[in-house]
């Protein structure tokens, strides 16, 4: 019994856990022990080491079969950690998302298309914006098309949320979608094929055109900063 310094009261008195804790971890194999003649678990300095060890790691929320690898060196901390910080990101964003959405609805108690945010996926999301792009813009080059993309990020603010929903109901709107095509349709007339060419003259009627449209396209405009974290037209504006 060399070295088998601590009674099973001590030891959980220094592990800072319960009498019960340390014998159920004795009996799982984490907290190596001997008995006494008269059949007492005693414990050496090594099982405190562990005791702290594996309280450390509960505290983290680690299951007791990873806990078990860490202690049998199967497993190293730093690799449960990463595996561990991973998943716990991955919670964070949900939590974010979920508070994001109660915010909206605390908010806009009878908002209809709340909905959408429990049901779209981010696939589904991209292929409402590029079916809208598409059949409203087409033609219009690719990067204009990448400055008018909203990606509603998985950790998105209440604001964000909020743009998105407001986003998603204009778009569907026809008339806005008909302005839209208007626009593409004039702008693709005023180019001429050389929509970069330094023409004060066509500079001055893409002006022009612009001033023809929808109030709703700032607003869209306005929108997808909000949903993408940028700063938005009317901050730089004031």
């Amino acid at each position: 019994m060399s070295g088998m310094d601590h009674s099973i009261g001590a030891l959980a008195r220094l592990g800072g856990v319960s009498v019960k804790t340390v014998r159920h971890y004795s009996e799982l194999g984490l907290l190596a022990s001997c008995r006494t003649s008269a059949g007492h678990r005693r414990y050496d300095e090594s099982a405190v080491a562990r005791l702290r060890l594996i309280r450390t790691l509960r505290a983290l929320d680690l299951d007791l079969p990873t806990i078990s690898a860490v202690l049998r060196q199967e497993r190293s901390i730093a690799e449960v950690a990463a595996t561990h910080a991973n998943a716990l990101a991955i919670q964070l964003r949900t939590l974010q998302r979920q508070h994001a959405l109660l915010t909206v609805l605390v908010q806009h108690p009878d908002l209809e298309d709340l909905h959408l945010m429990t049901e779209q996926s981010a696939q589904d999301r991209r292929a409402l914006i590029t079916d809208f792009l598409e059949e409203t813009l087409h033609g219009v080059p690719p990067a204009v098309h990448q400055n008018l993309t909203p990606v509603l990020p998985d950790d998105a603010t209440p604001e964000q949320v909020s743009a998105w929903l407001e986003l998603t109901a204009l778009i569907t709107d026809e008339g806005f979608r008909t302005t839209l095509r208007n626009l593409a349709s004039g702008y693709h007339a005023l180019a001429a094929g050389n929509p970069l060419r330094p023409d004060p003259e066509y500079r001055s009627s893409l002006i022009a055109l612009r001033r023809h449209v929808d109030a709703r396209w700032d607003r869209y405009v306005e929108l997808v900063a909000v949903i993408n974290g940028w700063t938005p037209p009317s901050r730089i504006a004031g």
